[in-house]
């Protein structure tokens, strides 16, 4: 298998523009406490360690109405940062507050209705967001399957950029 990245402008309704903008809030308000929270524990504990997402819904309640799979994968991205930091101090910069975010990324799963991130006659179906319109025709190659989708925000419009994965075409053995 091998990976491919698509990328799609989205034109999302009130609601839906609303509801990214409220997502990326989210994650931007998990990163920070994660960040004080880690160096906190670090400076008592001696060690490395984040507590997980879920933990910061009780603190921060609009939590709950985010993409779950976009706040797991920022837990998983300030781990990894704050571990480069920790092995390579010198080429990793320590990670910090954020005052803005402009991008997430979510995950795609299989459900008994399909998959949660997939083409739909009404544009690209995303977790949290339903069918939201997206810009010029789209074809997937033969076989590719969504893995991710990263939904940005740049310069007041919104894009998704889909990874895939497609199996690798068998390679025709011209023998005689």
């Amino acid at each position: 298998m091998n990976g491919e990245r698509i990328t799609v402008e989205l034109f999302p309704t009130a609601e839906q523009a609303e509801r990214i903008e409220k997502t990326l809030e989210c994650c931007r308000e998990l990163w920070n406490p994660m960040i004080e929270d880690e160096e906190r524990l670090q400076e008592e504990l001696g060690r490395h360690f984040i507590p997980a997402p879920a933990r910061y819904k009780r603190e921060i309640p609009k939590l709950k109405e985010a993409d779950s799979l976009a706040l797991a994968e920022t837990h998983r991205s300030l781990s990894q940062s704050f571990q480069r930091n920790m092995f390579n101090p010198h080429d990793h910069k320590k990670p910090r507050k954020m005052e803005e975010l402009n991008r997430y990324t979510t995950f795609c799963q299989q459900t008994k209705y399909g998959p949660t991130v997939r083409f739909e006659p009404g544009g690209l179906k995303l977790p949290k967001l339903g069918a939201v319109e997206a810009g010029g025709r789209v074809e997937l190659p033969p076989g590719a399957v969504v893995k991710a989708a990263e939904v940005s925000k740049r310069g007041g419009r919104y894009f998704c950029a889909l990874t895939c994965e497609a199996p690798e075409r068998e390679k025709e053995s011209a023998s005689a």
